[in-house]
């Protein structure tokens, strides 16, 4: 037997990362390198993450880019440990030995009919496969991803297979699709046309950098979040007087631009060199920028807490491996070192373009004049509040997005509610998603204790008064931690929302207060103020970085550093 060897002890996934855990005999691991290998291209792809303890090693590959950016191809690969010579990794015999699965009777009885070997090997492999689907009009797309053991050395080696629609018929198709919808259709392709022809005559003309700023948005009618930050302190440097600011808004998704802002909102983007958005932004992601241009992510959700993006591949309405979307960012701002890998999952770009210095609108909640100022505004707004604890019901919405999002109003006793207001001298805020369109109608007799405040599309302002806050599965999660105070987590549907939208960790483990699965949980947790406080800090000190008020200037000097030298 050969003393130097490397054995892999496990496999597993989480979302579209793959893990191999394993160890080494007689080698050094911290005098090489690890390899994905493809067995015929001799190709070689770098894991994204390894850890190293003595012998053992964690390598996490991010199959939406590993690639250089791009999703792993099909293909036969290996796993490669390199130093002054290639050393192919083996599995280790557990993984190959039937006694150590949990095979149910028909399994055992699959297991027990195959006659070769390999076969049976290949069969027991299969329990860590992972297949990506996504609906499509023709057929199934299919991204496979299966572990498979060599006939003689039993070396692993991962088969990947990628099947779509033949692009062929995926055009008859198209057409088809024209032929039904003339007219709907060749006023897209004329708008399309016009769109693209003026954002490649722009991108030409200004093949220089011409210092162009543009913030943009889909989804934000004005500039507020992140971008006001942003803003402001770019006018505080003087980089106002420096580059040419420009701002085009859109308050959602599925409404249409001016007829003014249709013509500039191209040249702009062939224009800009340095291009702010803040969330989904589709128009974006077809397009080809020059290489001198910065495409700037200020996402609009801080942390990494329900899945989005390509963390989503294979689920209903998330994007698939070879999908443009997000994939043409330059640099992601987070707020922590730990949210790296997660954006780069969810985004499909290179973990190196995203940088941890801080999310620019949680700068508010250090500028101690800002918040006198602004508790005084909500106050002489909504003179109810005052003398009263104030709790705020900040849920996210659930169905598949925009078109579909709606909340189950009925989870909530209003009568129970308005009974605990009386007692404790309290008043409720109810700030709904923007997506859910079935807005609250409080009754009369309750107005005394609840608020809609929904139609303000900025909820931070009522964090600065607020003393409870319950929400579900929203990202305010994390601008509330900051103000180290209590928070419900009212999760009834916690197993329905986890298996159809998923969070990067586990749910159980992750909130930083006392979850409750039902109403009458809720508003004892309330009366008792059971609300498991102690495990706010921990959640600070991990998904926060810092926590100084000082963001949007490390974002202005990282990007405009030029300016600044």
């Amino acid at each position: 037997m050969n003393k130097y060897n490397i054995k892999i002890d496990n496999i597993y996934w989480e979302r579209i990362q793959l893990y191999i855990e394993g160890h080494v005999n007689g080698l050094e691991i911290e005098k090489g390198n690890f390899f994905l290998k493809d067995i015929y291209s001799k190709k070689k792809l770098k894991p994204n993450e390894i850890h190293v303890n003595n012998s053992f090693f964690k390598l996490r590959f991010n199959i939406a880019i590993l690639d250089n950016g791009n999703f792993l191809p099909s293909g036969l690969f290996k796993i490669v440990f390199k130093d002054n010579s290639d050393y192919i990794a083996s599995l280790n015999s557990k993984l190959l030995d039937p006694l150590t699965y949990d095979m149910n009777e028909q399994e055992k009885r699959m297991y027990s009919l195959i006659n070769k070997e390999n076969e049976k090997n290949n069969y027991l492999l299969n329990k860590f496969s992972h297949t990506f689907l996504k609906n499509d009009a023709l057929r199934d797309i299919e991204y496979k991803v299966t572990p498979k053991v060599s006939r003689k050395k039993q070396e692993l080696i991962l088969k990947v297979e990628f099947s779509y629609p033949n692009p062929t018929l995926k055009l008859i198709r198209e057409k088809l699709k024209n032929f039904k919808k003339p007219i709907k259709s060749i006023s897209y392709e004329l708008r399309n046309l016009i769109f693209k022809f003026i954002f490649i005559t722009s991108k030409y003309l200004y093949i220089r950098k011409e210092k162009t700023v543009l913030f943009t948005s889909d989804s934000r009618g004005d500039r507020t979040g992140n971008f006001k930050y942003i803003y402001n302190e770019m006018t505080k440097h003087g980089l106002d007087k420096i580059y040419d600011i420009n701002e085009i808004y859109k308050s959602n998704i599925s409404i249409r631009r001016n007829l003014k802002d249709k013509f500039k909102f191209p040249y702009l983007l062939g224009k800009a060199d340095y291009i702010f958005v803040d969330d989904y932004h589709p128009l974006l992601y077809n397009l080809k920028f020059r290489k001198n241009q910065e495409i700037i992510q200020l996402w609009h959700a801080v942390g990494s807490f329900k899945t989005v993006g390509y963390s989503r591949t294979g689920k209903k309405e998330g994007p698939f491996f070879n999908s443009v979307n997000h994939r043409n960012y330059t640099k992601v701002y987070v707020s922590s070192e730990i949210d790296i890998p997660y954006y780069g999952e969810a985004f499909g770009i290179l973990e190196e373009n995203i940088v941890p210095k801080g999310i620019p609108r949680t700068d508010m909640f250090f500028d101690s004049k800002y918040k006198k100022n602004k508790i005084q505004e909500v106050q002489n707004e909504f003179p109810k509040i005052k003398n009263k604890n104030v709790i705020l019901f900040a849920p996210t919405f659930r169905g598949s997005g925009h078109f579909t999002a709606y909340y189950p109003y009925e989870m909530f006793d209003f009568d129970c509610l308005a009974k605990y207001c009386f007692d404790e001298n309290a008043i409720i805020l109810f700030k709904m998603h923007p997506f859910i369109k079935s807005k609250m109608n409080i009754p009369e007799k309750y107005k005394e204790y609840f608020i809609d405040i929904s139609n303000y599309r900025e909820v931070n302002d009522f964090l600065l008064i607020t003393d409870i806050l319950i929400s579900d599965y929203s990202s305010l999660i994390y601008e509330f931690a900051i103000f180290e105070k209590p928070m419900l987590f009212y999760a009834f549907d916690l197993d329905e929302y986890t298996l159809n939208r998923g969070f990067y960790e586990p749910y159980m483990d992750f909130v930083p207060g006392k979850i409750v699965k039902s109403f009458d949980e809720l508003i004892r947790s309330l009366y008792n103020n059971d609300f498991e406080q102690e495990k706010v800090t921990k959640f600070l000190n991990k998904h926060f970085k810092y926590l100084d008020g000082k963001s949007s200037e490390r974002i202005i000097r990282d990007i405009f550093s030029e300016t600044f030298k």
